[in-house]
């Protein structure tokens, strides 16, 4: 059995490097490819199923009685999910929502927690996936709480981008998010996260492109993010 390169990448992204782990994990695993707009995990749902997201994107949401979704996080290839209701046995918190064409390897729960106590560097791998959503989830809330609408849309706007160039001044964020995106990622409105894109622009900050956003001075957005 060998592995493709989708499935590489995948398990490289969590540092999951020994060849015999990955072929474990790849002989345990169903392959499913799944369109945009997919629910792929129901809130409330009884499942125990767990998720490798080896391509695509994916965002993570709450419904509020009156069926409104909530943003919550988004998941890019090498993210694993499902993992709760598997340990607790509960049903699902929060829904998994394809944002893209994903392609997923999906795990029984009871196959899953096999190949973890199998392999002891796939319970590492997973102690710091958590770890890192903990970390996120906690800055998030101190986010909510702490920095006006304009400061979220910044802080959200440098956690988006990666870096480019030689020298590494400049940031992209590709593809652009709409503004209806950017705003449930940051619960405020549209119109709020518009209007401090614009802003953002006319100040030489930021380029707005068709298909990316360019962040020009990412040390001075920062800057105004601390003191928003």
């Amino acid at each position: 059995m060998t592995l493709d390169t989708i499935w590489n990448a995948a398990l490289a992204s969590l540092e999951i490097l020994d060849d015999s782990t990955r072929l474990d994990m790849v002989g345990q695993a169903e392959r499913a490819q799944v369109p945009p707009g997919t629910v792929i995990i129901a809130q409330d749902e009884a499942d125990d199923r767990v998720f490798l997201l080896l391509q695509g994107r994916a965002r993570v949401v709450l419904l509020s009685e009156n069926g409104q979704e909530i943003w919550l996080d988004a998941f890019e290839s090498g993210a694993v999910f499902g993992e709760l209701a598997a340990l607790t046995g509960s049903p699902r918190i929060s829904g998994i929502v394809a944002e893209t064409d994903c392609d997923l390897a999906v795990f029984e729960g009871s196959a899953f927690f096999g190949l973890v106590r199998r392999h002891g560097e796939i319970g590492l791998a997973l102690s710091r996936l958590l770890a890192r959503r903990v970390q996120h989830t906690t800055q998030r809330m101190f986010e909510l709480s702490a920095l006006s609408a304009p400061g979220r849309i910044y802080a959200e706007l440098l956690r988006m981008s990666r870096p480019v160039g030689t020298d590494g001044t400049a940031r992209v964020i590709e593809p652009a998010p709409s503004m209806k995106e950017l705003a449930l990622r940051v619960n405020s409105t549209r119109e709020t996260a518009s209007r401090t894109i614009n802003d953002l622009q006319r100040k030489g900050l930021l380029k707005k492109l068709t298909s990316r956003i360019e962040l020009v001075d990412p040390d001075q957005l920062d800057r105004l993010r601390g003191s928003s």
